[in-house]
């Protein structure tokens, strides 16, 4: 399914936010305490209409959050019934929890159908090792098959890159285990600020999955794009760049993705002469913020080619009790990669400019919503867990501050001043705010 990233990133953050806010609705309504409105949206209010329990209902203009407004959350008041501010501390917590705890099991349960659907993947058999990568100077071979990252197992490399995913940041060795022939291996690959040129993981170790065997002949040229520019045409079969020899299309495109605006000596083909000539890709960015070369040229794909063959496929499906399992073990993974990602954020080895705002989440959505529901379902579960640990962060502003607050309360005997409560949420706001300005600088650097 084709979709626009505004259109994609609606899709698939209207709902993790929905919830997230009628977990707070439900366990406030639930708990007695009074619900004054329920905005989907934030800043102006575009339309709103009451229910016959006298909430508001809101639709606000930026789609970038929501609220549950309750009765004296501030603190402002006399005691009264309903009062947010003046109901136990084990009902406000609740009430805050619930928010995040609603987008953890969201997620638990799109894992679950996803367990149950099942996957047809590709085995993680190593299908080439790039020249001079960490992976190749550490020994490693085509062919071999992975089965272990750093000492845990992986079957698909949908595994093998939330695997990685935890190293970003890292300087040091990651230790990679395979099998070939029979016999294991674990090759020790060493990485200096892993992840810090680019967001893909396996091309940063040098290793790719099995490609189909395309010849590199040119099919077709985008008009205006750097390969017609050059000089290439349709029916011309690419030999070498830059003297590295050429056996299959996958190979072509990764020496082009890997050389963004870098001018590059092309011999091919054409009419049975050889011919050279001076290509220069232009820089791109992708779905995932990374900056790489393109040219414009597509391939001719004979289709009576069968690929990838049966050895290379694993079918994945899990009966319900193995599903629910499935689900728990991504929950944990996902959990352990968020918290990790934080701490590194917060001791400097990674950069804000590895994540992604709302720019960057619209494009990942597109790209998704392009390889079906499955693809779809498994981003909105990935950033469903992501929202329901930032959300805990002890930040004022943040479901983590109302029970910070909570916490300083229950030490102290009583709560903290409404004055210094409402200190907190501003200087709670401004972090906010501030951190929202950076990825999105960041995202318009990345795509435009």
């Amino acid at each position: 399914m084709q979709l626009s990233p505004w259109w994609a990133a609606l899709l698939v953050l209207g709902p993790l936010i929905l919830l997230h806010e009628l977990g707070h609705f439900i366990v406030a309504r639930l708990l007695g305490v009074k619900v004054l409105a329920f905005s989907i949206g934030m800043g102006p209010v575009l339309a709103r209409w009451r229910d016959r329990q006298d909430v508001e209902w809101r639709l606000s203009l930026l789609p970038i959050g929501g609220y549950v407004k309750m009765l004296d959350e501030g603190g402002h008041e006399a005691p009264g019934e309903g009062s947010f501010a003046h109901s136990p501390a084990w009902v406000r917590a609740l009430v805050a929890l619930a928010g995040p705890l609603s987008n953890l099991l969201l997620a638990w349960l799109l894992y679950v159908i996803l367990a149950l659907h099942g996957s047809t993947q590709l085995v993680t058999r190593i299908g080439s090792v790039l020249p001079g990568s960490p992976a190749q100077l550490a020994g490693m071979g085509a062919g071999e098959r992975l089965l272990a990252v750093d000492g845990h197992a992986v079957q698909d490399w949908q595994q093998v890159n939330m695997r990685l995913a935890r190293r970003v940041g890292d300087s040091g060795e990651i230790i990679l285990t395979t099998q070939a022939s029979g016999l294991q291996r674990h090759y020790h690959v060493q990485v200096r600020h892993f992840l810090d040129h680019g967001q893909d993981a396996l091309r940063a170790l040098g290793i790719t999955p099995p490609q189909p065997p395309i010849v590199p002949l040119i099919a077709a040229l985008t008009p205006g794009g750097a390969a017609q520019r050059a000089g290439l045409q349709p029916g011309d079969l690419l030999l070498s760049v830059d003297t590295e020899v050429l056996s299959s299309w996958p190979q072509w495109v990764d020496r082009i993705q890997a050389s963004p605006g870098q001018a590059l000596h092309i011999d091919y083909r054409r009419a049975g002469k050889i011919a050279h000539l001076v290509l220069v890709p232009d820089t791109v960015t992708d779905e995932w913020g990374e900056r790489i070369g393109r040219v414009g040229a597509m391939p001719r794909i004979d289709d009576r080619l069968v690929w990838p063959t049966a050895d290379l496929l694993v079918h994945v499906q899990d009966s319900l009790p193995e599903a629910l399992l499935r689900a728990n073990a991504q929950i944990n993974d996902v959990l352990v990669l968020t918290v990790q990602t934080v701490y590194k954020l917060l001791d400097g080895s990674m950069s804000l400019d590895k994540l992604s705002g709302p720019i960057g989440i619209a494009h990942i959505a597109a790209a998704s919503a392009s390889y079906g529901w499955p693809a779809l379902l498994g981003l909105m579960a990935l950033l469903s867990v992501n929202l329901g640990v930032l959300n805990l962060l002890p930040i004022p502003v943040l479901d983590g501050g109302h029970l910070l607050y909570i916490l300083v309360e229950a030490l102290r005997g009583r709560p903290l001043s409404a004055r210094v409560q409402a200190w907190g949420m501003a200087a709670g706001a401004a972090v906010m705010v501030m951190v929202m300005l950076l990825v999105i600088v960041s995202d318009l650097k990345k795509f435009y």
